[in-house]
C-alpha cells in the first residue's frame, strides 16, 4: 500500500489529537474534582493523577504508532543493558537527541508500563501553549524550562536562572526518590545537519552529578523525515531507527573512575554531557550505517509499505549481536486490564514528589 505524504500527515494528525483526548478529558475532570478537596488530600490526589495520566499517554501513543503503520520504527538495544530505564524505584535519567517534535511523542511510548509513572520530562515553557497537550502536561506535573526567548527565537537559549534552579532542584529530588528524569540536552531542535549532534548543554547534567543514577540514552535517526522542522504536523511516511542503551549503571562510579570525586558540580556536569554526546553520536553513526537516514530522500513524496506487515511486526526489533529480538517494553501494554493499570499507578503515588 502506497501512502501519500499529505494523506499520511492528515491521518497522523487526526490520530494524534484523538490520542490526547482521553488524557485531556481525565485532566480536566480531575482538575474540577481537585478544587473540591482540602489541601492535603488535593496534593495526594494530584500526585496519583500525574501517574495515571502519564500511563494513559504512553498507552495512547503506542496505539498511535501501531495505527500509523506508514511510520516504520526499528528499535535496537545492546545485550546486557537490562530493562529499559532500569528497575522500578531505581533513580535513572534519559537523554535524547532532538530533531523533531516527533521525538517527544516517540520516546515516552517506549517506556515500560511499570516505569512510565515515574518519568518526568523537562519541557520548554512555550510548549505549554499547545491546546490539549498543555492541560495534560500540567496534570502530569512536568517541569517547565523557563526560556527567556519565544518559540521562534532559535538563537536565544537563555533561561530565567533563579526559576530554573528551583525547578531543576525539584526535578533532581524526583529522580533521587527513585524516579526517571528525561530531557533533550541539545535544548532546541537541531536545525543543522540532523545526523550531527548539536552541543549538549550541561545544565541538567547536574542531576546525575548530584545523584547516583543510571544514565540511559536514546539516539534517533529519521524523526525529522516524518515530522519536518517547518511542518505544522508530522506523519510523513518514514523509516525511523532508534538505539536505546545504558551509558552507565552508576554516574558516581563513572565520575570516580575519571578522578572527578573532588571536582565541582559544573565540571562533573560538563564531563557527563560530553560522555553522553560522544556515545550518542556513535549510536547515530551506527544507525546511519544500517541504512537509516535523516535526510528525507526516501520519503520526499511517498513511501511504499506493507501495512499489514507493519502492524504485525511493528518493527520493534533489537539488534542483539546480530540476532533479531523483541523489545518487550514496546509491545507491553497495547491492551491491558484495569487491574494492571491500577497496579501501574499504585498507592505509592501518595509519596511521590509533585513537580508543578
Amino acid at each position: 500500500m502506497v501512502v501519500p505524504k499529505a494523506l499520511g500527515q492528515c491521518a497522523f494528525g487526526i490520530c494524534l489529537v484523538c490520542s490526547l483526548f482521553p488524557a485531556w478529558l481525565v485532566a480536566v475532570v480531575a482538575k474540577l474534582i481537585s478544587f473540591c478537596l482540602p489541601g492535603d488530600r488535593r496534593a495526594a490526589f494530584e500526585r496519583i493523577l500525574g501517574r495515571l495520566l502519564i500511563v494513559l499517554v504512553v498507552l495512547c501513543w503506542r496505539l498511535l504508532f501501531l495505527l500509523c503503520a506508514w511510520v516504520r520504527i526499528d528499535v535496537f538495544q545492546q545485550e546486557g543493558d537490562g530493562p529499559f530505564l532500569g528497575e522500578p524505584g531505581k533513580p535513572a535519567v534519559l537523554v535524547m537527541n532532538h530533531t523533531s517534535f516527533l521525538d517527544a511523542v516517540l520516546a515516552p511510548s517506549l517506556a515500560p508500563l511499570c516505569r512510565s509513572p515515574d518519568v518526568r520530562v523537562l519541557v520548554a515553557n512555550y510548549v505549554f501553549d499547545i491546546p490539549l497537550l498543555s492541560s495534560v502536561m500540567r496534570g502530569i506535573g512536568l517541569p517547565e524550562v523557563p526560556f527567556k526567548g519565544s518559540a521562534g527565537d532559535f538563537g536565544n537559549m537563555a533561561v530565567e536562572k533563579e526559576l530554573m534552579d528551583v525547578r531543576l532542584q525539584a526535578f533532581c529530588d524526583h529522580v533521587k526518590s527513585g524516579g526517571v528524569g528525561a530531557w533533550f540536552p541539545e535544548g532546541l531542535r537541531n536545525r543543522g545537519n540532523p545526523e550531527v549532534l548539536q552541543e549538549f548543554r550541561a545544565g541538567a547534567f547536574a542531576v546525575p552529578a548530584q545523584a547516583d543514577v543510571e544514565i540511559w540514552c536514546c539516539a534517533a535517526v529519521g524523526c525529522n523525515v516524518s515530522w519536518p522542522l517547518k511542518a505544522l504536523m508530522g506523519g510523513c511516511p518514514a523509516r525511523i531507527g532508534l538505539k536505546v542503551f545504558r551509558l552507565t549503571d552508576s554516574s558516581h562510579a563513572w565520575l570516580a573512575s575519571q578522578n572527578l570525586n573532588s571536582a565541582d558540580e559544573r565540571t562533573k556536569a560538563v564531563r557527563l554531557a560530553g560522555l553522553a554526546k560522544d556515545a550518542m553520536q556513535e549510536a547515530i553513526h551506527e544507525l546511519v550505517a544500517k541504512g537509516f537516514s535523516a535526510k528525507g530522500a526516501a520519503s520526499s513524496a511517498s513511501v511504499a509499505c506493507e501495512a499489514c506487515d507493519a502492524v504485525l511486526h511493528r518493527s520493534n526489533r533489537i539488534d542483539v549481536q546480530g540476532r533479531a529480538g523483541l523489545l518487550s517494553s514496546c509491545r507491553l501494554g497495547y491492551i491491558i486490564s484495569l487491574r494492571q493499570l491500577v497496579s501501574s499507578v499504585g498507592l505509592r503515588g501518595l509519596s511521590a514528589p509533585t513537580l508543578a
